[in-house]
């Protein structure tokens, strides 16, 4: 007997099982919602996944790790009457 274990997916992704689910019931093949996820895996290759996981690029983080000079020495201080102009 195969050891199995329990993992927890987002709600997304059970819809989406489900859905398989009864996709193959309805054309008649009987399976469990484990043996769909054991064909996907097995099925699956490394390149793929790399694609799909990779970190997605965050302008925001990258402006904060190259931040534009703006000319003035502490910018935090002075941003609003830069933004804003004087009052």
């Amino acid at each position: 007997m195969a050891e199995t274990s329990s993992v927890k997916i987002s709600s997304d992704a059970k819809i989406i099982l489900d859905t398989i689910h009864q996709r193959l019931r309805t054309i008649g093949i009987k399976v469990t919602e484990q043996k769909i996820l054991n064909v996907l895996i097995e099925h699956s290759d490394m390149e793929s996944i790399k694609k799909l996981l990779q970190k997605e690029e965050n302008t925001a983080l990258l402006m904060l790790e190259k931040p534009a000079r703006w000319g003035v020495s502490d910018s935090s201080t002075s941003v609003d009457k830069y933004v804003y102009g004087e009052k």
